[in-house]
């Protein structure tokens, strides 16, 4: 590994005695490319060359950077709201750019399933997209690389009037995951909505940096975050809403919910709400500690044992991401690929 780049910055930064404003990656000297390429291409989804310039969740750093070591950003090209689920597998240290353009009007459904199949290597997936004016784009993710994979999630979203954005993500396996998502909601009356749900155990880690940025008028964002923490997993989250002057009765709302299942894990939350305008309406919820004695001696009661009972709780914080995603075979999908976790 060569070259540390900062990346998932919160701006403005805060006091940093927990280590909390942004994300030191090592990045890999060389990088493959078109490993997600090739797999939208096996999914029947057409490519060209094409870039979009978007702010992403994981920042300016990171896009540079993948600039300078040659990587060529890929048009995916898809025509209707048929699911399209791309399986990319890792097969060493590799870097892709894709950018989505949805039409006026137009739905579209799309599926990654990132999984590994290298051993201490490094995958970067960078997704810029585009929805016109009215169109609306459901994107699923689900990740579960193997426990010494580092997977990179960079997500850059411009939303046009009345325009759509329903992002789901499962983070089930991958030994360290950073995870940015910016959506600029740059027209009227768009919206964007985020469900993750995740484990992390055996010193699993996640770093992830959520931004809404508001700048239009009667904008929406909703961020909904649902996890379960233990043996030794640690997860840093940022979440971040901008009311930027002139998005007068826009709302924003955030939502955690993360279960410590026991006293070796490390859980850091950064709520940010920043405000340039008067009417508007933003608010942040968490739910954050251990499972209630008496459920888990309700459930024992019953016959499942406390390690079984733990197991079912880990794994509700997942389908709790699941349950969102609007696509019916894209939700099949993953819940059946999760069925053993």
């Amino acid at each position: 590994m060569s070259g540390n780049l900062i990346i998932n910055s919160l701006v403005p930064p805060t006091w940093n005695r927990l280590k909390v404003n942004e994300y030191e990656l090592p990045l890999p000297g060389t990088l493959q490319q078109d490993t997600a390429a090739d797999a939208f291409k096996t999914a029947g989804a057409g490519t060209a060359e094409g870039s979009l310039h978007i702010q992403t969740g994981c920042g300016k750093e990171l896009s540079d950077a993948l600039k300078e070591k040659g990587i060529i950003p890929k048009q995916i090209l898809i025509k209707g709201p048929e699911l399209v689920t791309s399986k990319i597998d890792y097969s060493g240290d590799a870097a892709d750019v894709i950018c989505i353009k949805a039409e006026e009007g137009q739905t579209l459904n799309i599926l990654t399933d990132i999984t590994s199949s290298a051993d201490k290597a490094a995958g970067v997936l960078q997704i810029l997209i585009e929805a016109a004016k009215g169109s609306v784009v459901n994107l699923s993710q689900l990740v579960r690389a193997g426990r010494d994979f580092t997977f990179v999630n960079d997500i850059g979203v411009v939303l046009e009037d009345g325009a759509g954005f329903n992002l789901s993500q499962v983070f089930a396996e991958g030994g360290r995951i950073i995870s940015g998502y910016m959506a600029l909601l740059s027209g009227e009356g768009s919206s964007s909505n985020v469900h993750a749900g995740l484990v992390r155990k055996a010193s699993q880690f996640i770093d992830m940096n959520y931004v809404m940025r508001h700048t239009a008028p009667s904008t929406r964002s909703e961020t909904y975050v649902s996890g379960a923490l233990m043996e030794g997993g640690s997860k840093t989250f940022r979440g971040t809403i901008d009311f930027v002057k002139g998005c007068a009765g826009a709302e924003g709302a955030e939502n955690e919910n993360m279960l410590l299942l026991d006293d070796t894990v490390i859980n850091k939350t950064v709520p940010l709400i920043l405000c340039d305008e008067e009417n508007v309406a933003g608010s942040h919820g968490a739910s954050i500690g251990r499972p209630a004695e008496d459920m888990l001696y309700y459930m024992m009661s019953r016959g499942i044992t406390r390690e079984r009972a733990l197991k079912i709780l880990e794994k509700a914080s997942l389908d709790s991401a699941v349950s969102y995603i609007s696509d019916e075979k894209a939700r099949e999908y993953v819940s059946s690929a999760i069925e053993g976790i």
